[in-house]
């Protein structure tokens, strides 16, 4: 893919929001939607995950893709399974020699030299002949049921790409055969040379092609389980974000809210107090973004965005002794990463959860006040900032740039209450030292005190 139609995004970012994993803990966005049928249409996926899109035409031909096999429905069934494409993955990869003979004989005699080169050779060729023209057949069968001319763009690619393979004489030779199995050892050695010497790449071509319709099928089996809504792209030179009901496809009972923040208003302050929803509304914002942005349906009842060059997190930054990074100075290099993509992409959305937790007070005022000011500076980008140093409030409260919103709590019988809502304004509720003492940590410490 040019990489100029591509999101730039992090591995970082990726973690923190959870839409893949670098390690077997915890879930994943990518696990969630996952529902390919085989393990090629996993890597499809795994394809369009790492790598999404900012072009506007390109995100339309992915919306528009899934859309249209979304309202198939039940009717659009790739003639695809994992045992199937195994079988054929094992073949096609064989270390088992091509007989590459022209005429039958000096074939059948090349193929009998490999009957004692190659373990299994015999079973592999034969099986793997005849699986290759159930395939051939199966995914003919599936893509002339369907008019070129009212398929989406990229589905219509696919068709064309298809079509131009089941017109070539040995593959039209394959598709009218009336029985894929019991070939004979001497017709299976002639497919294969068919199969993967002469037209081995419009064989795989037909393979790979499966295997993304299987990853878009997968998304469009997701919209469908988790009642996606697909995004409205805003063809404007100003970043936007606005979104009505969103929520964190994690969550069984979620809160769903609403932000529209943008080209008057492209900096949005979030404060309240610990476990009040702010991380969990960060990760959604970029979350949405992401989904968006691959071609996919998101979790909300409605959303327009105007498409990122750069997406961009801080939430879950830690030290790395291994390169001599402590938890301070990590964070002042996610804040540089940050600074590099504002400077290097017109519209990039970034979020960072705090600002330097790893220093004192003081550095992180100062530290904080000075990054939100030069931010301020890239009005085509969109920040969110989630504090707790709502005195900073102060110094910015002037700036027509910054939103502020909040997380509402209470407290009942000594216990907090959160509401999960998005409010306008500032939060001065601190929670922290009730929720300590809620846990009975003050008690345990002093239990041996007479």
């Amino acid at each position: 893919m040019d990489t100029s139609n591509k999101m730039v995004i992090d591995n970082q970012t990726l973690n923190e929001l959870e839409i893949v994993r670098d390690n077997s803990a915890g879930y994943s966005i990518l696990e969630m939607l996952d529902q390919t049928q085989t393990r090629g249409g996993k890597d499809a996926l795994k394809e369009i995950f790492y790598n999404p899109l900012c072009n506007a035409t390109l995100i339309e031909q992915r919306q528009q893709s899934i859309k249209w096999i979304y309202e198939y429905d039940d009717n659009f069934k790739l003639p695809i399974n994992k045992k199937l494409m195994d079988m054929l993955e094992v073949y096609f990869f064989s270390k088992a020699e091509v007989a590459v003979a022209k005429n039958a004989f000096s074939r059948f005699v090349e193929s009998s030299l490999y009957l004692f080169k190659y373990k299994n050779y015999k079973n592999t060729i034969v099986q793997g002949v005849s699986g290759t023209i159930l395939f051939i057949q199966s995914i003919h069968k599936f893509f002339i049921q369907f008019d070129k001319e009212n398929l989406p763009p990229q589905i219509a690619a696919y068709w064309e790409q298809a079509n131009k393979i089941f017109t070539t004489a040995p593959f039209a030779q394959t598709i009218s055969k009336s029985n894929p199995v019991n070939q004979s050892f001497q017709q299976s050695i002639a497919w294969d040379q068919v199969f993967r010497y002469e037209y081995k790449s419009e064989t795989l071509k037909l393979i790979s092609i499966s295997y993304e319709l299987d990853a878009l099928q997968s998304l469009a089996k997701s919209v469908l389980k988790y009642n996606l809504t697909f995004p409205e792209i805003i063809n404007s030179p100003h970043a936007n974000f606005e979104v009505e009901g969103l929520y964190h496809l994690f969550l069984k009972k979620p809160v769903a809210n609403n932000l529209t923040f943008g080209q008057k208003s492209n900096f949005l302050f979030l404060t309240g107090p610990n476990m009040a929803g702010k991380t969990t509304f960060l990760k959604s914002c970029g979350i949405a973004v992401y989904l968006a942005q691959i071609g996919m349906a998101v979790p909300a009842t409605k959303m327009q965005w105007t498409p990122f060059k750069a997406l961009l997190s801080s939430i879950n930054t830690s030290d790395n002794l291994s390169i001599g990074y402590s938890f301070f100075y990590a964070e002042v290099m996610r804040v540089k990463k940050a600074a590099e993509a504002v400077t290097k992409f017109e519209k990039c959305f970034i979020i960072f959860d705090e600002l330097f937790k790893g220093t004192n007070i003081k550095d992180a005022f100062d530290g904080s006040l000075l990054v939100i000011n030069g931010l301020l500076n890239w009005k085509s980008s969109l920040f969110i900032l989630s504090s707790h140093l709502t005195e900073l409030s102060k110094e910015i409260d002037k700036n027509p740039q910054i939103l502020f919103k909040h997380f509402e709590s209470t407290t009942e019988n000594s216990k907090p209450v959160f509401s999960y809502r998005l409010a306008d304004g500032i939060s001065n509720e601190r929670l922290g030292l009730i929720i300590i003492k809620n846990e009975g940590i003050d008690e345990m410490l002093n239990s041996n005190i007479k």
